[in-house]
C-alpha cells in the first residue's frame, strides 16, 4: 500500500471564495529523474541502465513528436495523454466589423477564425481505470511536525547561588 504525505495551507488569496480557509495538499518529497527513473527500471527488467536510458529517451522523443502533430497518446496500463488549450471567443458581428465582406448567411465563420485566438495550450492526462483504483487505495497521513509550535526558550539554566 503507498503512503502520501500531506500539508496543510491556509488560502491568503483575498478574492478567493475560499479566504481564509485551510486545504491539504501533496507534499512531495525529492523528484525522481531520467537518470535514477532508468536506474529503477533496469534493475526491476535486468536490462543494462544505459539500454534502458537509450529507449527512455526514444520514447520520449516520439511521445513529444506526436503529441505536437495532435495524436493523443494512450499508454496501456496507465493513461491518456493529449494537447489541449483554451481560445477566446469570437461572434460573428466581431467578424464582421473586421472583415466587411463578410456574410454570416452565406459564409463559413470558421474560415475567419484565427491561431491568435489560441490561449494557455497545455497537456492533460486522463488515467486510466488500474490507475484511478490505485490512487483511491493511497492512503494519506499529515505530517504533524508542521503543527508543532516551538515552546519558548527558557533561558539559561540556572546555576549556583553564590
Amino acid at each position: 500500500m503507498s503512503q502520501t504525505t500531506i500539508s496543510v495551507y491556509q488560502n491568503n488569496n483575498a478574492f478567493s471564495k475560499g479566504y481564509h480557509k485551510f486545504y491539504g495538499r501533496v507534499k512531495h518529497s525529492t523528484v525522481v529523474d531520467e537518470k535514477t527513473l532508468c536506474m529503477h527500471v533496469a534493475k526491476d527488467s535486468g536490462i543494462e541502465e544505459s539500454d534502458v536510458a537509450t529507449v527512455y529517451d526514444a520514447l520520449f522523443k516520439q511521445i513529444e513528436e506526436q503529441l505536437c502533430n495532435g495524436h493523443p497518446i494512450k499508454v496501456d496500463c496507465f493513461g491518456t495523454l493529449k494537447v489541449s488549450f483554451s481560445s477566446t471567443g469570437v461572434s460573428a458581428a466581431e467578424v464582421k466589423e473586421k472583415f466587411p465582406k463578410f456574410n454570416p448567411e452565406t459564409e463559413d465563420i470558421r474560415k475567419y477564425l484565427s491561431v491568435r485566438q489560441i490561449k494557455n495550450a497545455r497537456l492533460l492526462f486522463q488515467p486510466c481505470a488500474d490507475v484511478k483504483t490505485l490512487l483511491r487505495s493511497v492512503k494519506f497521513m499529515t505530517d504533524k511536525s508542521e503543527w508543532e509550535t516551538p515552546s519558548p526558550d527558557p533561558g539559561p539554566e540556572p546555576g549556583p547561588e553564590p
